[in-house]
């Protein structure tokens, strides 16, 4: 298991992320990562995780993804 440690940074709540966590989730300083609960409800899951820097087409990728995945949901 891995824990998170929450904190108040200026007017912002934060999640702390050691190392495991970061190994993990492929997370990166920067990043932005997409949870959703899943099926139970009780456990969130990393889902997409979006990087700038690296490919100025991802933020345009990501946001399709999403897209098509809330239709699928509907349908």
């Amino acid at each position: 298991m891995i824990a998170l440690k929450v904190e108040k940074i200026g007017d912002q709540i934060a999640v702390i992320l050691n190392e495991e966590a970061l190994d993990v989730l492929n997370a990166q300083v920067g990043g932005i990562l997409h949870l959703e609960p899943t099926r139970d409800g009780h456990v969130l899951a990393a889902v997409t995780q979006e990087v700038w820097v690296e490919d100025s087409h991802a933020r345009g990728r990501a946001f399709l993804k999403r897209y098509n995945r809330t239709f699928e949901r509907l349908s």
